[in-house]
């Protein structure tokens, strides 16, 4: 694997990427652990097929660059893990050991698989975020999801030990967060 790095360098008193070499490179990822992070120069990676060889190609690129590239590298990299985990099938093979001829004669038109998953994925990720957040917070999706959004205060008051206007703070702290999550 070959590695390019480009950095910022004031040439001839103009600030141009020039390409870098490793001993420059490192000067500068050691240089950026002691400064604070809004001043550390920030980069993107992209890497490229080039004949047989793998090509890492590191440019340095303003902050606002640098945070909307990592924003869609993180999405690319979630959507990659999750992909991992799934295997996919074509609706037009057959199912060996059957008498069915392809997948599409053994699912219900009226069930969106597809759909299906996804809410499988998004719930999930809710519930992990919700553990990360407040350990309560699990408990209350639980009786939200169950219809028992109205009737859980004095549930909760009991299991935690609250007054009800302390759950109803919990209550209200839990929506927003949730809203805030499916806004993402």
């Amino acid at each position: 694997m070959k590695k390019t790095y480009l950095v910022y360098k004031h040439v001839n008193g103009i600030n141009q990427l020039v390409v870098a070499s490793q001993e420059e490179w490192d000067a500068i990822l050691k240089e950026n652990r002691k400064v604070p992070a809004e001043k550390r120069r920030r980069f993107i990676k992209d890497c490229v097929e080039d004949g047989d060889v793998l090509d890492c190609i590191y440019i340095e690129v303003p902050i606002s660059e640098h945070q909307a590239w990592n924003s869609r590298n993180t999405i690319l990299q979630r959507k990659r893990k999750v992909g991992a985990l799934y295997k996919q099938v074509s609706f037009d093979a057959g199912v060996s050991e059957t008498d069915i001829e392809s997948l599409h004669e053994s699912v219900p038109s009226n069930v969106d698989l597809e759909e299906s998953a996804v809410d499988n994925i998004l719930m999930e990720e809710l519930r992990e975020a919700l553990r990360r957040w407040k350990p309560w917070a699990e408990d209350l999706l639980d009786l939200y999801l169950s219809g028992r959004k109205r009737l859980c205060t004095e549930d909760l008051c009991q299991k935690y030990g609250l007054s009800s206007r302390a759950i109803r703070k919990r209550k209200a702290a839990f929506e927003k967060f949730v809203l805030t999550f499916f806004k993402k």
